[in-house]
């Protein structure tokens, strides 16, 4: 209870006890979608399929996750009016026209992998598209600095691209895909969305122009040689 008191009274005296923010896991009914399963695992991608053993389990405890036996209707993207997951562009769009300073805050996790998550991306994509002003927060500002040694999170996010990221269910992933109109284009988008000089962690980066410009060159050779 002590640390709770303390942490609301740092949010208070900040101003931050009447901010509001949608969050799609609390906000959107998991009851009528996925409360139920854990989905099928990825077929043909050891990693996938290792990520998805450890979703099935308690992080702490190890053991196996209880399913939930609401009996609440399913709605997936075979009943696209009723489903409440395939919504989130509207949403934002929403959002942004009828909500006074509307922005999107970004919270990384230590490993970067909400870029790998083709819903992330979508979503940061989107925002940019929409013109909602972007935040992000990183659990330490170390891993990208230009001294840091180990350059996989550099690696690991120049080399995103939409057709390699993941969604707990393969029909997510296709209708993500399918309302993405130019693969390499949105690729190019999302390589500018982190990098560029407005990017998301432009303010992280020293010499970031530079880092943008050989992104945006291997991109563009990339989309040309599979022409």
């Amino acid at each position: 209870a002590g640390r709770v008191d303390k942490l609301r009274h740092q949010v208070e005296a900040a101003g931050g006890m009447e901010r509001r923010y949608w969050v799609c896991a609390f906000c959107v009914n998991q009851h009528a979608s996925i409360c139920s399963d854990f989905g099928r695992p990825p077929a043909n991608d050891p990693n996938g399929a290792a990520r998805w053993e450890a979703n099935c389990h308690d992080s702490l405890t190890s053991e196996k996750l209880p399913r939930c036996p609401c009996g609440e209707p399913k709605h997936f993207n075979d009943s696209p009016a009723l489903c409440e997951l395939n919504k989130f562009d509207d949403m934002m769009d929403f959002l942004v026209e009828s909500v006074p300073g509307f922005r999107q805050l970004v919270a990384v996790d230590r490993n970067f992998d909400i870029f790998t998550r083709l819903w992330c991306i979508a979503e940061l994509v989107q925002a940019s598209l929409s013109a909602i002003p972007q935040t992000v927060c990183l659990l330490s500002d170390e891993v990208l600095d230009m001294d840091n040694a180990d350059l996989s999170i550099y690696i690991k996010l120049a080399n995103l691209k939409a057709t390699e990221c993941c969604a707990t269910r393969p029909e997510d992933k296709a209708a993500i895909m399918a309302k993405i109109p130019d693969v390499y284009e949105f690729d190019a988008q999302l390589q500018a969305l982190i990098f560029g000089t407005r990017g998301l962690l432009a303010k992280r980066l020293v010499g970031t122009d530079v880092l943008y410009a050989a992104v945006r060159a291997v991109v563009r050779i990339s989309a040309i040689s599979k022409a």
